[in-house]
């Protein structure tokens, strides 16, 4: 079963402000991941977060295994992706 992706506000104002080019891979990227995020994604230490790879930007998310859906917290470039965490 494939899972939803809902974005936060914060999320979304984030990729507007990324490089078309950029923001496109990270489209894609989450395209990918809809059949199986747990394949993809990496579990964050003490944290209830998961993190994705795309590009040179990080992607934070909660995955919600029962109901099926990715929460997209934050879209930040790598350097500062973790210390708002």
């Amino acid at each position: 079963m494939k899972y939803r992706v809902l974005w936060t506000r914060a999320a979304l104002n984030s990729l507007k402000r990324i490089g078309k080019e950029d923001a496109k891979r990270i489209l894609e990227k989450m395209e990918d991941i809809v059949e199986d995020p747990f394949r993809y994604v990496k579990k964050l230490r003490g944290l209830p977060f998961h993190s994705l790879r795309a590009v040179r930007y990080r992607i934070i998310m909660v995955l919600d295994g029962g109901k099926h859906i990715v929460y997209v917290v934050a879209v930040e470039h790598r350097k500062k992706a973790y210390k708002k965490f």
